[in-house]
């Protein structure tokens, strides 16, 4: 029966509600969950305030903004960074993106706490814990170039950074080294006393998910802050502890012995396991200064991936836990505890993502971050997840969503085309919190399904360890096998698919344009086309990455070489848009040009745009706009319809290919 009340209109030509540029002020991010006492904090961005990141409080007087008018609170260990705020005991501090110093947050002002490097950012700082008394805090300490207090020689014969737990006054700035050798250390955990801390660390090639340790000593007050023996937890030897905190004496942390994040503790004393289910309760410690793991109302939380769902579950000592219901939510990005309530980082598919107080006994969660619109949340398109059939007789996983609009539907002979989309990593996953992008396409008619592929997290230690040795195999694989299930069901029309992915996620969608030809257009956003220039000219911390995902490098570099969306250009034939940042230390913009000339060479309908101050992601309003606005136009252009939105591309390329 047809459908009165809605206007039929050709997929992918629906006026949508949502505008790229709405889209692009909701972005706004939060990061860095902290309590003391009664007062949370957070890092918030702005994207209309170029992407400025700002320490927010919210106490018993309400919620404000401390930091000043133009500090911008980000640090670059790692890259990736996180861990760029630490409060507790009366002290907020802060890392400054322009110096990368530590800065006291107080009075309105940022004051530099550590000492100016020798070069610019040449010292780098995060996930600072205040000791009691609030004189003092520990933290990763990353050192570059001049200030190297010895040299760190790689397998690439390049200087890289020397990561460290540092202990430093905060009147004086006086560092001292607590934990030095290993070439990663994330953390640390200090107990309530200040007496004991706890640190995770790791060595190349392993990635933190591949084999994180957990140590811990005690802090000794005599002749100076120093740790006394450490002594070994867990983690290592094949697997790899996520997160950690402290319950009094008693460590708690999750580990994967047995293929799945599970919750253990420690005490002096054997390791007692405290949960046994197949559920992954850890996530990949991309970033630094994200709360897995807290104590509240006497029970342990602990966020927990699931089919691509991600909650708060509650240990309850009989070795399995139950998930936290919580209306809306199926994101729970960061946990901590404020009196006997958890504070969390949280959104759902159609629930803006923000700051919430919750009573963990009920689920009742009040916003302490400011109410903001998001018109992405009124689409409506809510994910289902889908498992599929995919090569090796193996199954894959995705989020798939349908075209949605309460004023338009496509005809009855007509399906819809597909946006398939690539999440980066390649160690990560879709999350079912609001997708904008995905409810930009859908809005206009366009189906889209994120690919959990093989590799991807939520599903367990031994479906993530099957991309080890096969990214640019099973990724691809798995994408291909999504969108031809969506094909067979006659949800998506065969000849109109689109792929398109940032990072890790634009290096398998620029292997699947090269290498198949199941797409129509496709779009990659700073993605990886050179395995061989990533594997050696990118930072420290994923500098041996591909050891695992390709093979161990320069024995395997013919594997690189086959395996590089490059090497197979002269089989490209499917017009592309390319996006990337001019600042991305992670994937530089060379990698984006080796493409660009490809196409350009190959004489195929192209466009390329080259965002000014953007980094690994695009930050700013305006870049962000132009990003979606750009692809929307891009794509209208090769599949042959004209969007409803009112924009154009200048910078296509026809080429001279039909």
């Amino acid at each position: 029966m047809p459908d009165t009340d809605r206007t039929v209109a050709p997929y992918g030509t629906w006026p949508s509600p949502l505008s790229a540029a709405d889209l692009a002020a909701a972005s706004v991010g939060y990061n860095d969950l902290a309590v003391d006492g009664e007062d949370v904090l957070w890092l918030q961005s702005d994207p209309t305030d170029g992407g400025r990141v700002a320490v927010v409080r919210s106490g018993a007087d309400g919620r404000e903004v401390l930091s000043p008018a133009g500090f911008n609170a980000r640090t670059r260990v790692g890259e990736y960074g996180g861990g760029a705020l630490g409060a507790g005991h009366g002290v907020v501090l802060a890392c400054s993106w322009e110096d990368q110093r530590v800065h006291r947050i107080a009075d309105g002002d940022a004051v530099p706490v550590t000492p100016e490097p020798a070069t610019p950012a040449g010292i780098r700082w995060a996930g600072m814990a205040v000791l009691p008394g609030g004189e003092a805090f520990l933290a990763i300490r990353e050192t570059h170039g001049p200030d190297r207090p010895r040299s760190n020689v790689n397998v690439h014969g390049a200087e890289e950074a020397i990561n460290e737990i540092v202990h430093v006054d905060i009147s004086s700035g006086r560092t001292t080294v607590l934990v030095t050798g290993p070439d990663f250390v994330g953390g640390p955990f200090v107990n309530a006393a200040g007496t004991r801390v706890a640190w995770l660390q790791w060595d190349h090639p392993d990635m933190p998910w591949d084999a994180a340790e957990l140590w811990v000593a005690d802090m000794m007050a005599d002749d100076g802050p120093a740790l006394g023996d450490a002594v070994h937890v867990a983690g290592g030897d094949g697997s790899a502890v996520a997160d950690a905190c402290w319950d009094g004496d008693r460590l708690l942390f999750s580990d994967d012995p047995d293929g799945w994040w599970n919750v253990f503790a420690w005490s002096d004393g054997p390791v007692e396991r405290l949960q046994e289910e197949a559920v992954d309760s850890g996530a990949p410690r991309w970033v630094h200064g994200i709360g897995q793991i807290t104590v509240a109302d006497g029970a342990i939380h602990v966020q927990t991936l699931s089919d691509g769902y991600a909650h708060a579950r509650r240990i309850d000592g009989t070795g399995s836990g139950t998930a936290l219901h919580i209306d809306g939510v199926g994101l729970v990005g960061s946990l901590a505890t404020v009196g006997k309530d958890l504070a969390m980082i949280a959104g759902g598919p159609a629930m803006p993502t923000g700051v919430f107080r919750v009573d963990p006994t009920t689920g009742t969660a009040t916003r302490l971050s400011a109410e903001r619109e998001d018109a992405a949340a009124r689409i409506g398109a809510v994910p289902e997840h889908i498992t599929f059939p995919t090569a090796d007789d193996a199954v894959a996983h995705g989020l798939y969503y349908p075209p949605t609009s309460a004023t338009h539907v496509g005809p009855d002979d007509e399906r819809p085309p597909l946006v398939v989309l690539t999440h980066g990593g390649p160690t990560s996953a879709a999350r079912t919190t609001i997708n904008g992008t995905a409810q930009y396409w859908t809005s206009r008619g366009f189906a889209v399904v994120d690919v959990n592929y093989r590799g991807s997290i939520g599903y367990g230690r031994a479906y993530r360890d099957a991309l080890r040795g096969n990214w640019g195999i099973h990724d691809v694989a798995d994408t291909i096998a999504a969108t031809r299930h969506l094909v067979a069901a006659g949800l998506a029309d065969p000849d109109r698919l689109i792929i398109e992915g940032g990072s890790a996620g634009g290096y398998t969608t620029l292997l699947a344009l090269c290498t198949t030809d199941t797409f129509a257009a496709g779009g990659s956003l700073f993605g990886v086309a050179d395995l061989r220039a990533l594997a050696t000219d990118t930072h420290k911390f994923e500098s041996r990455y591909l050891d695992s995902m390709v093979g161990p490098w320069p024995q395997d570099e013919q594997v690189y070489v086959d395996r590089s969306p490059i090497t197979h250009v002269e089989s490209l034939a499917t017009p592309m848009i390319v996006l990337q940042g001019d600042e991305d230390a992670v994937v530089p913009p060379a990698q984006a040009e080796l493409i660009v000339a490809a196409l350009r060479r190959r004489g195929i309908p192209h466009a390329y745009i080259l965002f000014e101050g953007e980094q690994h992601g695009f930050r700013k309003a305006a870049n962000i706009t132009r990003s979606l606005e750009a692809r929307l136009a891009f794509y209208g252009r090769a599949l042959g319809f004209d969007p409803a939105d009112d924009i154009d591309l200048p910078e296509f390329d026809p080429g001279t290919r039909t």
